[in-house]
């Protein structure tokens, strides 16, 4: 019991007044930082990603090179 004592009064709580409020935001402070830390993480993986796929992207265009439509015209 949780007792509040003051000049003139006194007032005691059951334990589980405090408890399961405070599991509670625990909780849901526990579950903002996972949101967050997944959400930085999945960007993070996308850049690299897009960053793979870019790079890869060039050394396919300099393995084969090819001839531009103006060059074509002008022959």
């Amino acid at each position: 019991m949780v007792e509040l004592k003051g000049p003139g009064y006194t007032t005691s709580y059951n334990n589980f007044l405090i408890i399961i409020p405070a599991i509670i935001i625990i909780a849901l402070v526990g579950f903002v930082a996972y949101r967050l830390v997944d959400t930085f993480s999945s960007k993070k993986r996308q850049k690299e990603e897009k960053a793979r796929l870019k790079q890869k992207k060039k050394v396919e265009r300099q393995a084969s090179p090819q001839t531009s439509p103006r060059k074509n015209k002008q022959k």
